[in-house]
């Protein structure tokens, strides 16, 4: 008869059946190199001026919303300013007298390197959106906006087919922006 111990002793010091565990470092740097191989070839092929252009607008957007939410909040005007084709100025306009006065918040909000406030050679974005260019918005106590128009971006080189033109629309009702993509040939809503 056999006891339990000498099974789990026997099971213990099994012979070696031939079966090696694990992996050797040659093939572990076989693996490396080819998933570097495939990442570098699907990183060609990726268009990064695409991510910056949707980033670039979905901050602009960010902006006009968080304009929004400070007018509601603070029960005063904000204004959101072009005063040239590279930032944008948000104005938090204590007195809702439109004028930039002393003791008034300021902010000054660069664009991505690179980016402008451009048409670029996309033609005007379809309605519901108004395609009338803005160069300054007014965000009033209720939310709404002063009025309706598009701020559009391009990358500022020249592009015709315009892959990386973006537009941001404002609805004056509801002061929501939406914004728009060209990078198919044709306005595409992106939200």
């Amino acid at each position: 008869m056999i006891d339990s111990t000498s099974l789990r002793a026997a099971a213990w010091h099994r012979p070696d059946s031939g079966a090696r565990r694990g992996v050797t470092l040659v093939e572990l740097l076989i693996v490396i190199v080819v998933i570097g191989i495939l990442s570098g070839v699907a990183a060609s092929r990726l268009d990064w001026g695409a991510y910056r252009a949707d980033a670039t607008s979905r901050a602009v957007m960010a902006e006009l919303a968080n304009a929004q939410r400070r007018a509601v909040s603070l029960q005063e005007d904000v204004e959101v300013i072009l005063p040239d084709s590279l930032h944008l100025q948000v104005h938090d306009d204590a007195n809702n007298n439109g004028s930039i006065e002393a003791g008034e918040r300021l902010r000054t909000v660069p664009l991505d390197d690179g980016f402008v406030f451009s048409q670029g050679s996309a033609p005007a974005v379809p309605a519901p959106a108004n395609p009338t260019p803005l160069t300054l918005i007014v965000f009033r106590r209720d939310g709404s906006a002063s009025h309706s128009g598009t701020l559009y971006l391009s990358d500022g080189s020249y592009d015709p087919a315009c892959k990386h033109c973006r537009a941001v629309s404002v609805a004056r009702a509801t002061g929501r922006a939406t914004w728009y993509s060209y990078a198919t040939g044709g306005w595409q809503r992106a939200n």
